[in-house]
């Protein structure tokens, strides 16, 4: 089972680094009820659907590096903030925050990725591809627009691997027995449709 495991009736994972003992315990508390299980560490080996962090750059090395993340951390100066949705955060927190609105955060990031929605297992890749289409539904987004609109500016990765990221996806979803929600526009792109309804040619 891989990082971003998406079964029914396993528990989503979130690792937490760098936060106080007592908000991650209350976190703990709030995100049980979730079925969201709280983590803590700094090994790259600890398998988790999310990382809560101080700092992007505290992130660690391996799956860690390709895993969404939050960032909740003291810093509220503009330049942090901004670099740190640069680098691919999810979502930025000033802390000290309620440990109830970090849980409600965390819920969010999580069903955005696709969690209580589908039987289908992604990989963190295709994670931030799904993501990043979902939030512009509709639209024709080019190879070269998916690339730089969902992964983050250290990814290697070429326009083919978004073929190839696709490609998988749709596997994935119609052995599922899911419906199509990714269409392609033929010499322009790709376009996410809601529920799979609407125009576009496979």
């Amino acid at each position: 089972m891989d990082s971003c495991r998406r079964m029914a009736g396993v528990n989503m994972r979130v690792l937490v680094q760098g936060q106080d003992f007592n908000w991650v315990r209350k976190l703990r508390q709030i995100c049980r009820e979730k079925q969201i299980d709280i983590a803590e560490g700094e090994s790259p080996g600890i398998l988790a659907d999310l990382l809560v962090s101080d700092s992007a750059q505290n992130r660690g090395k391996g799956i860690l590096r390709e895993i969404p993340f939050l960032i909740v951390s003291g810093k509220e100066d503009e330049e942090t903030i901004l670099r740190a949705f640069k680098q691919g955060a999810e979502d930025y927190l000033i802390s000290p925050v309620s440990p109830s609105i970090a849980a409600a955060r965390i819920e969010g990031i999580l069903k955005r990725y696709g969690w209580g929605k589908s039987h289908v297992s992604y990989t963190p890749n295709e994670y931030r591809l799904m993501s990043f289409m979902m939030r512009h539904p509709y639209h024709v987004l080019s190879r070269e627009q998916i690339l730089e609109g969902a992964f983050p500016e250290d990814y290697e990765g070429i326009d083919r691997n978004v073929d190839n990221y696709i490609k998988d996806i749709r596997k994935k979803v119609k052995a599922a027995g899911e419906p199509e929600r990714i269409f392609t526009v033929y010499g322009a792109g790709y376009r996410y449709v809601p529920e799979g309804k609407g125009l576009g040619l496979k």
